[in-house]
């Protein structure tokens, strides 16, 4: 057996351990691992993990336990024509560059599918292999947050339709009251919108959004934009945390699916069809639940949020 390391010993390998850490790719190692859910830091049970939420005089912690019971998927239909997604992120993708966000098949068609929208090739590769997928993403991003057109749709559609309806299921529960003004929520704006071209063997792998810095007070809201019928591109998610029963959401577009995206894995299949998948999706943080001062750990990609008293 070896005995104890001398004081000197120890004292040189302490020095030797943090020469080795600060090397770059043993720094990314360690906060790849720290950012990782395990056991001891992602519990499922959700109160447990809301860091200092900040809760309205007369809703006791205790009542924290209320958003696992609302927490499962739940699906969502909206009017299209009255919150007609579509069109606005059709005309947001007109006016961008096609040599980085890509075109229509058919630009003589008023009414262009989404499904036959065309990516440049090189905007599906990343830069380390000759391509310009990073840029293409943050351009396409820029886009959707200058886009007014586009956000005062999603505004109408959040605070006209899918906030009345969280609060009623809330209600339902126990976890807020009935009352006017009674629920602050806090929703990420601008949204974020996902272009997957085909065909590609590209896939999202299976992950929780805690992975990426998210807190637990939150629920995940997918809008699909395409057919899946077209794409057999499915949102495929476990019904808990860490169970691993993956499973699809055959959402529809014009309807919006909820799942608990920071305890639940989900992923999306590769496109191996000719036809462009589209979606639009984004979180919504409910006061009591959500902390607003969270600061994310494992990525520099925070996004914004609105709040909305209802």
């Amino acid at each position: 057996m070896m005995g104890r390391l001398k004081p000197a010993k120890v004292t040189l390998t302490k020095m030797i351990f943090k020469k080795i850490a600060k090397m770059p790719f043993i720094v990314l190692a360690l906060q790849r691992y720290a950012a990782l859910p395990t056991e001891s830091n992602m519990p499922p049970k959700i109160e447990n993990m809301i860091p200092n939420p900040e809760i309205k005089k007369g809703n006791s912690p205790k009542r924290l336990g209320c958003l696992q019971r609302f927490a499962k998927r739940k699906f969502f239909s909206f009017d299209g024509e009255m919150f007609d997604l579509v069109g606005a992120v059709r005309n947001l993708l007109r006016c961008c560059d096609s040599e980085i966000v890509g075109k229509f098949r058919d630009s003589d068609t008023p009414e262009q599918l989404l499904e036959d929208f065309v990516v440049p090739v090189p905007s599906t590769w990343r830069s380390v292999n000759g391509g310009q997928c990073e840029s293409a993403q943050k351009y396409l991003s820029d886009q959707v947050a200058q886009n007014e057109d586009l956000l005062n749709m999603f505004d109408r559609l959040v605070q006209e339709a899918i906030l009345p309806h969280l609060k009623k299921r809330l209600v339902s529960v126990g976890a807020v009251s009935d009352d006017e003004d009674s629920v602050t929520f806090y929703y990420q704006r601008p949204p974020t919108l996902r272009l997957q071209p085909g065909p590609g063997w590209a896939s999202v792998k299976a992950h929780n959004d805690a992975e990426y810095g998210h807190q637990n007070g939150e629920l995940n809201f997918w809008l699909p934009l395409t057919d899946f019928s077209k794409n057999n591109i499915h949102l495929w998610c476990e019904s808990d945390y860490s169970v691993g029963d993956y499973h699809t959401i055959p959402a529809k577009v014009n309807q919006a699916v909820s799942f608990h995206g920071s305890s639940c894995r989900h992923y999306v299949n590769s496109n191996i069809t000719q036809y462009t998948r589209m979606s639009l999706d984004f979180r919504v943080g409910v006061q009591g639940f959500f902390d607003p001062r969270w600061q994310m750990r494992g990525t520099t990609d925070d996004l914004g949020r609105k709040e909305f008293m209802l």
